[in-house]
């Protein structure tokens, strides 16, 4: 850059819910999905090699695809995994709905993961311990140490902690600012990225939205953020904070301005955008990586009794019936 500066790059994807193809979707009409988001990456990192990538949960539950493979294929491998290994994801976070199909449906895709998922206030019961192994992760980026702690939504369970079989969920405001300071005297890094699979609206659904309260945590100069499916891109509290809408409609981009300071750098700026994927072809190797379980998705859904896999609550649910009743077999088959 000029002026003597380096640029750190940063993308994110949030809530994808499973979605690959804007075929094959739950929950939205706009252009979406991983293949998509696959075609923006890819252009990024022709420009910047170096950039960083990274995921603030819930990528594993949402679409029929995740939903087929967790029911029926979950000895094959996971989809949304191997398009993940195949952009080469830095890390990522654990969304509240990735638990959804049940602990060792986490630790299998975990398992199968080429990249850290970083879960600090996710840890063993006992020995408090972070239960998928990494708290936090430090990658190198133009010579600038940057540190990207992960933390997942704080649970709700009456006024007690919430515990599933041996993993205690710890409050995400008192870990994250544990864990930060941890950072700071132990890694002395240049950027600081807080991973944190939550939001800002306080209380929505089974988890707490602590944004507010962690975005004044001294030491955090760029908070990550999920669950609301809302744009964000501004300063709140003095710390850059980045979401995107989820489902795969946009990409988020940050641009981090560091200049020298001494053996380290110093941040002289941040500032983002978003990318949307109605700007681009779907990628086609993306596409391709999961076709036959996207094949045998369709499949499924064609069949008579399809309805009879799905709760009542689903049954009603007005946007799985359309999905059902427009599926085309072409738009699963026409890239070969």
């Amino acid at each position: 850059m000029a002026n003597g500066y380096i640029q750190v790059t940063i993308l994110q994807t949030n809530d994808v819910h499973g979605h690959v193809k804007s075929t094959s979707h739950w929950g939205t009409d706009h252009i979406h999905g991983m293949a998509r988001l696959s075609s923006l990456i890819k252009n990024r990192r022709q420009d910047d090699p170096d950039l960083l990538l990274i995921d603030t949960g819930d990528m594993l539950k949402g679409s029929p695809l995740s939903y087929h493979y967790a029911k029926y294929n979950d000895h094959m491998p996971n989809p949304m995994i191997s398009i993940m290994n195949h952009l080469e994801y830095d890390c990522a976070a654990v969304g509240e709905y990735d638990f959804d199909y049940g602990l060792p449906f986490l630790s299998r895709a975990v398992g199968r993961s080429f990249f850290p998922w970083l879960a600090a206030n996710i840890v063993h019961k006992t020995t408090k311990e972070p239960y998928f192994g990494f708290p936090y992760t430090i990658k190198s980026v133009k010579g600038v140490k940057v540190a990207v702690l992960g933390i997942s939504a704080t649970r709700k369970l009456n006024d007690k902690p919430f515990i599933l079989k041996d993993i205690l969920i710890e409050d995400a405001y008192i870990a994250a600012k544990r864990w930060v300071g941890f950072i700071h005297e132990n890694e002395s890094p240049d950027l600081v990225i807080l991973n944190y699979h939550g939001g800002f609206e306080n209380e929505t659904g089974r988890s707490l939205d602590q944004g507010e309260e962690i975005s004044t945590i001294d030491g955090i100069d760029i908070l990550l953020t999920a669950r609301e499916h809302k744009k964000i891109c501004e300063n709140i509290n003095g710390k850059f904070v980045m979401q995107t809408s989820g489902y795969g409609i946009e990409l988020g981009e940050i641009f981090v301005a560091l200049s020298a300071f001494g053996s380290s750098y110093k941040v002289e700026s941040i500032e983002g955008c978003f990318h949307a994927a109605d700007k681009v072809e779907a990628d086609e190797k993306v596409e391709k990586l999961v076709h036959f379980q996207q094949l045998e998705t369709m499949n499924w859904s064609l069949r008579d009794k399809v309805s009879a896999h799905f709760s009542q609550n689903d049954k009603d649910d007005p946007v799985i019936n359309e999905w059902l009743k427009n599926l085309r077999l072409k738009d699963y088959i026409d890239f070969f």
